[in-house]
């Protein structure tokens, strides 16, 4: 049943990734050792890793439309402000209580799993959206036209800084800090993975500004730009000269995250 001013396709995105996250996960756990190696794996594990900015991507154009419905409503600028930050701790609240209830479960029904209490505070995708639209919150002060631009600017340089963060961000304390700012495998950290909620933001203000005919022609100019990012950025990213001293590509590469941003305007 059709809603009258819900955007359908972001649902169908949601939907998607959540299959995709599921093959990721299955692939991961119960493939053997001896495919590990081979491309079909490796293909399953990039598009396994698409989930989560796919979802903080989500998140931003969200964020984007309340900004926008509660400035066509003539909200004061710090009550817009204030209202991003609600949302920001109501993530932030979703994120402990599932950590918590992780933690409790493990010690009640599987006791001889080491399960130290800092579990807890694990930096996961919900802990980052929190902290993500937190920052992010201030954009509530500009205008919807303003905040393309922004959103825009901001998400380029997080990525860009991500590879710096992760060379000189180490002696950052204390470590409950450094685990939400610093590039890492087994977290989600600010860096880069916010740069997708700002990207967010920006395409999210587009939708709301462009109307009819004109959102189609933007959406088609949107989707074929991404594909050229897309394919631009890997051929860069596999035959170009690297601007960082040092820069795991997995890890924080921004050629990841625009590769990345290419395939969600694609799709």
């Amino acid at each position: 049943m059709k809603t009258a001013n819900r955007l359908l396709y972001l649902d169908w995105m949601r939907g998607l990734a959540a299959v995709i996250m599921l093959q990721g996960h299955v692939f991961h756990s119960f493939l053997r050792n001896d495919l590990r190696t081979g491309g079909f794996y490796v293909f399953s594990q990039f598009v396994g890793g698409m989930p989560p900015a796919i979802f903080l991507f989500l998140t931003g154009i969200t964020l984007a439309f309340l900004m926008d419905s509660q400035e066509r409503k003539g909200f004061p600028v710090a009550a817009r402000w204030t209202g991003a930050l609600r949302r920001a701790g109501y993530l932030l609240a979703v994120a402990f209580a599932f950590r918590i209830q992780l933690w409790l479960f493990t010690r009640l029904f599987s006791p001889a799993t080491d399960s130290p209490w800092t579990e807890m505070l694990k930096v996961d995708i919900l802990n980052c959206m929190g902290v993500g639209i937190g920052f992010f919150a201030i954009l509530a002060m500009l205008s919807t036209r303003n905040r393309i631009k922004v959103g825009a600017i901001l998400g380029v340089t997080i990525a860009l800084l991500a590879p710096l963060v992760t060379q000189f961000g180490g002696s950052i304390q204390p470590q409950f800090l450094r685990d939400y700012l610093v590039p890492s495998y087994n977290y989600f950290s600010f860096f880069p993975w916010a740069a997708y909620i700002a990207f967010g933001i920006s395409f999210g203000s587009v939708l709301r500004l462009a109307k009819g005919e004109r959102l189609t022609w933007m959406m088609q100019r949107f989707a074929l730009g991404g594909a050229l990012l897309a394919l631009g950025v890997s051929f860069y990213s596999s035959y170009g000269p690297s601007v960082y001293h040092k820069s795991e590509f997995w890890l924080d590469g921004p050629g990841l995250v625009f590769i990345k941003l290419g395939v969600l305007l694609l799709m």
